[in-house]
């Protein structure tokens, strides 16, 4: 069932904001609590839109789109820019299959040189 629930909110969301003139792309996989969902939907549809806006606009479109039964099923919703997304994972690293997470994402090089002086003294 939840394999279904993914599917339909990917292609309610992409033809949502098709239809709103912005190009989306999301990540949904199954989550480890019973048939929930999680999802990262990046748009640069948010720029200059708070968090509590992004997720009004998901689960809009997500009525919109018919696929308002899905809703209950989601457990995370994040909403990203492309910027915000490459500067969290790291630019040119994309999630690939939900099933797989790459971990070459870029590191952070300020904690890094943290841990390093702190442990100096």
């Amino acid at each position: 069932m939840a394999a279904t629930t993914i599917e339909r909110v990917k292609e309610a969301l992409t033809k949502g904001f098709r239809a709103r003139g912005a190009e989306v792309e999301v990540w949904a996989n199954k989550s480890d609590y019973k048939g929930f969902i999680r999802m990262y939907v990046v748009s640069d549809y948010f720029k200059g839109i708070s968090d509590k806006e992004r997720a009004d606009t998901i689960y809009s479109v997500l009525e919109e789109s018919a696929a308002k039964d899905s809703i209950k099923k989601i457990s995370l919703c994040i909403g990203m820019t492309k910027r915000e997304y490459d500067e969290e994972f790291g630019q040119g690293v994309w999630l690939g299959p939900t099933e797989v997470v790459y971990r070459r994402m870029k590191p952070r090089p300020r904690s890094r040189r943290l841990a390093r002086s702190s442990g100096r003294r």
